[in-house]
């Protein structure tokens, strides 16, 4: 009876962070939800073991350490200079658990057989947490979710930055080198181009410009995690005619551009009734008028 007082809460309670979780699939970072796919892909099947190592991939290594340590991520408020009660984190550590047996299907057996009763329960929720396994790496494509495509770079007046620190600009390089041949199987793919320009990986003092530190400095992990703002530029993004192709998509989104400019100033039904029509004096100036602000002023 004591037993089933203590643990029944708890089911209770791992079933409701379990529900919270459901709908967080889709604000799962892209990062974790490719990497579960990229899995998958290199199996070629969803054997239960394949989904056992995204299971372990999403829930040990995203989920279970908000749930274990909430104010470590900012989930929870908590006043300057408070802290977790021990009874809570305990109460936290229950439910992590609980929900680490369900997500691997690990029933309560031999010095545990006194929690028997809820292993049907485990049993249970183990089919919920293989369906959100599931829904996790069914995302569509980096290019659908951020809607962009090849030219998206082109129409762009304003280059995006990204903010990285110097420790992942150098583990990007890493793998990019010992795994180019996979990421780029074609011999003129723009990246080994690129690869071949950066050289070798550089260090962090290199990247920082102060002078070499020893391996076991402790400084050199502080360093690494120094954080920069990088604008993304197209390195192959020069006109002439060594780019013919290039400069022709170009004039195509530009040309594309001219067109909406002119669409907002002069109504038609069709874009050939607008661009036969005759502009007013007024639409002129005021076409001239965004054309010169979006175009002359770059």
């Amino acid at each position: 009876m004591l037993i089933s007082c203590s643990v029944f809460p708890v089911c209770y309670t791992s079933l409701s962070f379990f529900l919270f979780l459901l709908p967080g699939v889709a604000f799962f970072p892209p990062r974790f939800q490719a990497a579960p796919v990229s899995l998958l892909i290199f199996s070629c099947s969803l054997i239960s073991a394949n989904i056992k190592i995204v299971g372990n991939l999403l829930y040990y290594r995203y989920m279970n350490p908000a749930i274990v340590a909430p104010d470590a991520f900012d989930i929870i408020e908590i006043s300057a200079g408070g802290q977790l009660t021990t009874e809570q984190r305990r109460n936290l550590g229950s439910v992590a658990k609980m929900l680490q047996h369900a997500a691997s299907n690990k029933m309560f057996l031999g010095d545990n057989a006194h929690l028997n009763p809820i292993n049907e329960y485990l049993s249970s929720s183990n089919q919920k947490f293989r369906r959100l396994f599931l829904a996790a790496c069914d995302v569509h494509s980096l290019e659908e979710k951020f809607n962009v495509d090849q030219y998206s770079d082109l129409v762009t007046v304003t280059k995006p930055v990204i903010y990285i620190s110097i420790g992942e600009i150098i583990n990007t390089h890493t793998l990019l080198l010992d795994h180019q041949d996979a990421i780029a199987p074609e011999h003129n793919d723009p990246i080994h181009e690129l690869l071949e320009d950066l050289g070798e990986v550089p260090t962090v003092e290199s990247l920082i410009g102060e002078n070499p530190l020893p391996p076991d400095d402790p400084n050199k992990d502080l360093m690494g995690k120094t954080e920069v703002s990088l604008t993304l530029t197209n390195k192959f993004d020069v006109p002439g005619e060594a780019n013919t192709e290039m400069d022709a998509k170009t004039l195509l989104l530009n040309t594309k551009r001219l067109i909406v400019d002119v669409i907002r100033f002069q109504p038609g039904e069709t874009l050939t009734e607008i661009l036969d029509s005759t502009a007013t004096p007024e639409q002129v100036k005021n076409t001239c008028d965004v054309v010169e602000i979006n175009y002359f002023s770059l």
